[in-house]
């Protein structure tokens, strides 16, 4: 991993980025919704956000920067779910969780992922009959490249994007239609419709990733995480759109037309959406609110 044909999808679509050197750049990004069972909600959260963020993820060679979301009550309402067996109930996936991994270390982070994974669970530290939760989409998505609303500015890139103060993320989860193959999706949505949605969005970038199984060193060591998520995981691609302010604020003018607009291009079709903002390390702000 990454496979002969993401790097082709990659190296075919890549947007021009900031005309800044970029001697760091991402190769993958973790992307991980996870639900924990009712009633465990505040304990998940002490846990993931206390230990595992840091001895499970960014303690480990080449994860470069990471960053833990919620998605309360009033956000859940708005998401966006074609009613598929991934994405149900559609409030499942209260926390996301993000990490960056170098580009050209992907194969290392998920050798060393798995070996830490069993490691913690030898101690003891996972907690897996204590914490009951499920992974809904759990992935290691290669990356293809980000869209800016102002590539010319000054602002953030998207190494910084999990480190930068912003107020919300967006995740969207989108799949190919019958006829065209996810090189032409991914094409179609960073030269055409990122690129005219980031303003009505008030969205800053907009990171383009592929959705893609799970490295087999780690997923003979972590089997509650599923290896696939319905048929034809290589038609999938996860768009990350980060924003100033909170997402759910004019929600209905900047995100529900999406899906009209993907329906109408007729290439790829929404099948999950939803807005989340950050956690605040070390609280459990926002938990009594899912």
């Amino acid at each position: 991993m990454p496979t002969p044909a993401m790097t082709t999808t990659r190296d075919a679509v890549a947007p021009r980025g900031r005309l800044r050197d970029q001697h760091v750049q991402i190769g993958a990004v973790w992307v991980s919704l996870m639900e924990p069972d009712a009633g465990f909600e505040a304990a998940f959260n002490q846990w993931y956000g206390d230990d595992h963020f840091y001895a499970g993820g960014m303690s480990l060679p080449w994860i470069f920067a990471g960053r833990r979301w919620v998605s309360p009550r009033d956000h859940q309402a708005l998401r966006i779910s074609e009613g598929n067996g991934t994405f149900q109930p559609p409030e499942a996936g209260r926390f996301l969780h993000l990490n960056f991994f170098s580009r050209g270390h992907v194969d290392d982070v998920g050798s060393a992922l798995g070996d830490t994974i069993a490691g913690l669970a030898g101690e003891g530290r996972m907690y897996v009959d204590d914490i009951p939760r499920r992974h809904v989409f759990s992935r290691i998505q290669p990356y293809v490249g980000a869209v800016y609303d102002a590539p010319d500015a000054d602002g953030p890139l998207d190494v910084h994007a999990l480190d930068y103060p912003f107020g919300g993320v967006v995740l969207e989860v989108l799949r190919t239609r019958p006829g065209h193959d996810r090189e032409q999706l991914a094409a179609w949505l960073v030269h055409d419709f990122i690129p005219a949605h980031l303003r009505s969005a008030r969205a800053a970038m907009c990171l383009v990733c592929l959705d893609a199984d799970l490295p087999d060193e780690l997923a003979n060591r972590t089997r509650r995480i599923p290896r696939t998520y319905g048929d034809d995981a290589d038609q999938r691609l996860t768009l990350l759109w980060f924003t100033e302010d909170d997402p759910r604020d004019g929600w209905q003018e900047r995100f529900t037309p999406h899906p009209d607009v993907l329906d109408e291009a007729g290439i790829g079709r929404m099948e999950f959406a939803s807005p989340f903002v950050p956690l605040v390390p070390g609280t459990n702000r926002h938990i009594d609110t899912i």
